[in-house]
């Protein structure tokens, strides 16, 4: 029983490993999402959130596998059924338990810094957003009401007033 643990302890490291990665890499993505909405290129924020797609695809993937090992340590372990990460790497012991302690810290600063680079993105967007619209219902008040046109479609001494003040700037 206790190899059948230990093997199962080095599969799950080995996928911790690769789920530290892969947040690594999408915490990178976020922070160069930041970057682009503060910089507004939205065609490159286009092919950031295709790679965030792609790389949250393949977590998901390792977290299905994560939980297939987990739920067998947990049985070994004789553990609850619902034991986190935490409480299974405490079970394990030896060099194994620590690594697996050590890699779960990891992930969890990883999971806290993404979800606060996507809560600062999701504001930059939302302020993006807001100041869209009141750009575009300005224009609509400013250019788009029916004081601005004439009858005969041409713009209005005021307006047109505007717009040669516009063309000197």
């Amino acid at each position: 029983m206790k190899t059948e643990i230990d093997k199962l302890a080095l599969e799950l490291k080995v996928v911790l490993q690769q789920e530290v990665r892969l947040l690594e890499n999408l915490q990178e993505l976020m922070q160069d999402e930041r970057e682009l909405l503060l910089s507004f290129r939205p065609h490159q924020l286009l092919e950031i959130n295709k790679r965030k797609e792609i790389l949250i695809g393949q977590r998901n993937s390792l977290e299905g596998e994560r939980h297939r090992l987990t739920d067998r340590l947990t049985v070994l372990l004789c553990l609850p059924k619902d034991a986190d990460l935490a409480t299974l790497a405490e079970a394990v012991e030896g060099q194994a338990g620590a690594e697996l302690r050590r890699l779960r810290s990891i992930l969890a600063a990883l999971v806290d810094g993404i979800r606060e680079l996507a809560t600062l993105n999701a504001a930059l967007i939302e302020h993006s957003i807001r100041s869209i619209r009141g750009s575009v219902t300005f224009l609509k008040k400013r250019f788009f009401n029916s004081d601005t046109y004439g009858a005969d479609g041409a713009i209005r001494h005021r307006e047109a007033e505007l717009s040669s003040v516009q063309n000197r700037v």
